[in-house]
């Protein structure tokens, strides 16, 4: 699917970078009610934790990193239930890294960092997730390729993002991110589930389960053989 990253938008030229740009600044302004109960569109993230939550259950885990981690709310609610597991949270907001680290969660460190360019040793975590971030990344395969060097042999990703039928999507990529672009918004695409299991199949991940969910979610699981 051709998302326009790198083409004319409205008379400018929109770079991989100044997508990024965008979701900093965006960002940086959500983090001050991000874990409020007042969080706007922020709040259809909450959505993801509870599905996140039952597949991890089904899984073995020590070493988690949450890729797009925002403020920490999902690690908040994981090192309630899992308290002996170790955490690590990434985003590319630093205003979102000073929130999450003022909660000084046990057992957790969190660092800004890029999810296309995961800063950290191979084979570091049994379980990668990452929740409603992915179609901020201007480079997609770069993400997939990260999580299965930094994933242990059978170390698991779970990821959330949107999706929906292919002329929803048409609409969605070429019009309303589009906008949403013109509006200070860092968003880049919305994939169809055949596409997601091609990049993770290209990075060498085996896809255990992709699903078409309510309120327009994709909800993905996939293993490091």
């Amino acid at each position: 699917m051709d998302c326009g990253v790198g083409k004319e938008i409205a008379g400018t030229v929109m770079k991989p970078e100044q997508y990024k740009e965008l979701s900093i600044k965006e960002f940086t302004k959500a983090a001050e009610i991000y874990d409020s109960g007042h969080a706007g569109i922020y709040e259809l993230c909450k959505d993801d934790y509870p599905p996140i939550l039952e597949e991890l259950e089904k899984c073995d885990f020590h070493d988690l990193l949450d890729v797009g981690c925002g403020t920490g709310p999902m690690i908040e609610l994981l090192s309630r239930k899992y308290p002996d597991k170790h955490y690590t949270g990434l985003d590319l907001t630093p205003k979102m890294i000073e929130v999450a680290n003022a909660k000084k969660l046990p057992n957790t460190k969190f660092i800004v960092g890029d999810s296309e360019n995961l800063p950290f040793e191979d084979e570091s975590f049994d379980a990668v997730i990452c929740a409603n971030s992915f179609h901020h990344y201007p480079h997609p395969q770069k993400f997939f390729d990260g999580v299965k060097r930094v994933l242990k042999p059978n170390g698991r990703l779970i990821l959330r993002d949107y999706t929906t039928n292919p002329v929803m999507l048409w609409m969605i990529n070429h019009i309303e991110l589009k906008l949403a672009n013109l509006f200070g918004h860092g968003d880049v695409c919305i994939y169809p589930p055949a596409q997601i299991k091609a990049m993770c199949t290209s990075a060498g991940l085996e896809v255990v389960k992709i699903e078409k969910r309510k309120m327009f979610r994709l909800h993905l699981v996939a293993v490091k053989k």
